[in-house]
Formats: structure tokens, C-alpha cells, sequence
């Protein structure tokens, strides 16, 4: 069930996105924003410019967020790992002949143009040709993510975690890293407020996630979002509410959470802002575990110096109980000795009695 309404969902919804009104039978679809056209993004429908017009003050702070984020890529890194993909995809393609690779290919290009809307639909055409594909999942999530279409692309990155965890796509190749990002993702993306009526998966609780994050790191230990989402995961209510029911945690665990921001700041190639970020929530962590871990220290020396001494007064009064047993023992074998000792005498004496008479 939950396969099927994904699959539903990777088709882009042509409601109105102010009343929700569906496009009359005589046409596909209303009309779409100018500005999203413009610029290549996912598309908005309005049914009429009442609804557009209601809604531009929203929209318009996307389109802000949105081209701020465009500039990052162009001037980031993204751009070029985007570009470095789509020509290994585009070689493997040439070599392989496959069609399936072509159009995987093909995606792959529009996403690194910054065709976020064609890209979007490449996705989720490979989606409808084969909705067993994680990959076209995982790819359509990345790209409804960047236009933040978070409550969108969370369904995506669960249906690809499900899939990739089958190990079911192209026979029996391993693909635990690729489980390992999406979980990630979906993770990162279902503790946004913009996903808090997304259904939550069943592993949204405490120990499912200490054990799901755990996998996460151990399969993927350098991969700066693995290790942010085992460190939120540790730190559960030490910083701020947690997005699920968080239960304590001990020192140590608060203690680990430090060590898995610092790794996450060690390993990203995020901007220096989110670095900081993480290297700030490090040291609050590690100012809550320290004197914690220092009490519990402070205590546990303390018990082992009780115990210390405990056992140093037991062995004492073993050690006495043992010399007076010995000291009983030798009095005993002493008293014996001259109670024998006593009855020779008198026993010889007698002897001598018996001896007189006779003569």
C-alpha cells in the first residue's frame, strides 16, 4: 500500500495550490507560475490569478530562498560534483548502450544544468517505467530537496530507503551505502517542520533510530550527514526537543553525540556556516557529558576505594579469623600432646608398682 501511494505521489499534483481546485476536463492543467517557468523549478499551479495573487507573498519568499541557493551551487561545489556525475553517468551510458542509462544519464544532465522542473519529470518518468528503480527515487528527492519541496521528496527518499534495503534493483549488488544516504535523507528531511504531516515511518522511535543510525555510520563513517544524523540521534533532548519521542541519555552517549558532530564538521564539504553550527552543538554537548562523566567518575572511584577498602577490613578479619583458628588448633594439638604425655607417665609408673610386688 505504502508502494503505491509513493509511486502516486511521485506525480507532481496539478491541484491549485491555494484552493486545490483540479484543472477542468477540457484541460491538463492550469497555469504555472511565470517566475518557476523562468527559472527551471518545479512547478506551482494557480487556477486563476486570484489564487496567484494571494499566494505571491509566500511564494516569493521561496523564490528568494531559491535563488539564493542557485548562487551557492553555481558557486560551491555542488555544481561541479553535479557536472562530475552527470559525465561518468553520461560515459557509462556510451559504453553500456542501455537505454535505461541513456535516460539515467539524461536526468542526471538536467539536474547539473540547474533544470530542476525537467529534471523532476525525467525522475518520475523513470519512476512510472519502473517503479522498482530506488535510484529514480533517491534522484527526484535530491532534486525536489533543492527546491525545497521537503514534504515531497521525504515520501521519495523513504520509498528508495525501503528499496535499496531489499537489495532488490539489478539482482543481488550490495547497495547498503545507497541505503545509507537515503535513510540519511529521509531522516534529515522528516524532522523538518515543513514534513510534520508527513507520515512517519514505523522506525520513528528511539530505539529503532539509535539502532538505524548505528547501521548508518558503520556503512557510510565518512559521510557528513550519516554522521550529523547519529549525533542528533545520541543527543536526543540534551540540546532542544528532539522530533520523536527522545527517552535520557547517559553522559557517555552525549559524550558520543560531540564526537559524531566533530566528525560530521571533519568529513563535509557543507558551507563553513553549518561547520560552525556543528562545532558549536559539539562543545554544549560536551560541556553537558563532562561533569557528568567526571561525577560518574568521581563516583566510581568512590565505590572502587570502598570496595577497596572493604575487602581490605574482610581480609583482615579472614587473616585474624585464620591466625586464631591456627593459634586454636596448635593449643589443641598441644593440650593433646601432654594429655599423651601425662598418661605415658602414669602408665610407666604403674608398671613399676607391678614390678615390686612380685619381687
Amino acid at each position: 500500500m505504502f508502494a503505491e501511494l509513493v509511486v502516486a505521489m511521485a506525480e507532481p499534483s496539478l491541484l491549485c495550490v491555494v484552493c486545490a481546485q483540479p484543472p477542468p476536463p477540457h484541460r491538463r492543467t492550469w497555469g504555472r507560475c511565470t517566475v518557476c517557468v523562468a527559472r527551471n523549478l518545479p512547478s506551482t499551479y494557480y487556477c486563476g490569478e486570484a489564487c496567484m495573487n494571494a499566494h505571491w507573498p509566500k511564494h516569493k519568499v521561496w523564490h528568494t530562498a531559491q535563488k539564493r541557493r542557485a548562487k551557492e551551487r553555481r558557486e560551491g561545489t555542488v555544481s561541479e560534483r553535479d557536472r562530475s556525475t552527470a559525465e561518468a553517468e553520461a560515459r557509462r551510458a556510451e559504453a553500456t548502450g542501455s537505454e535505461y542509462h541513456k535516460r539515467f544519464a539524461a536526468a542526471v544532465a538536467l539536474s547539473a544544468d540547474g533544470d530542476l522542473h525537467a529534471a523532476a519529470k525525467a525522475w518520475r518518468k523513470m519512476i512510472k517505467q519502473g517503479p522498482e528503480n530506488p535510484s529514480a527515487y533517491r534522484n527526484l528527492a535530491v532534486v525536489l530537496s533543492r527546491s525545497d519541496h521537503f514534504a515531497d521528496a521525504a515520501p521519495m527518499c523513504l520509498r528508495a530507503m525501503e528499496l535499496y534495503g531489499d537489495h532488490y534493483w539489478e539482482g543481488t549488488e550490495d547497495f547498503d551505502e545507497d541505503w545509507a544516504a537515503s535513510a540519511a535523507s529521509a531522516f534529515d528531511l522528516l524532522k523538518l517542520p515543513a514534513c510534520a504531516e508527513v507520515p512517519k515511518p514505523e522506525w520513528w522511535n528511539d530505539e529503532a533510530l539509535k539502532a538505524i543510525s548505528a547501521r548508518v555510520v558503520a556503512v557510510t563513517p565518512d559521510g557528513h550527514q550519516p554522521c550529523a544524523m547519529r549525533a542528533l540521534v545520541l543527543a536526543g533532548d540534551t540540546l532542544g526537543k528532539a522530533h520523536w519521542n527522545a527517552g535520557p541519555r547517559t553522559a557517555a552517549e552525549i559524550k558520543e553525540a560531540a564526537t559524531w558532530y566533530r566528525r560530521s564538521v571533519m568529513v563535509s564539504r557543507s558551507s563553513q556556516d553549518i561547520q560552525l553550527r556543528y562545532e558549536d552543538r559539539a562543545c554544549r554537548l560536551d560541556a553537558v557529558a563532562d561533569p557528568l562523566l567526571a561525577e560518574e567518575e568521581a563516583e566510581a572511584a568512590k565505590a572502587r576505594a570502598a570496595a577497596k577498602a572493604e575487602a581490605t577490613e574482610a581480609l583482615k578479619v579472614a587473616e585474624a579469623k585464620a591466625t586464631a583458628a591456627a593459634e586454636e588448633l596448635l593449643a589443641d594439638e598441644e593440650k593433646e600432646k601432654q594429655q599423651a604425655s601425662t598418661k605415658a607417665g602414669k602408665a610407666k609408673q604403674g608398671k613399676g608398682k607391678k614390678s615390686k610386688g612380685k619381687r
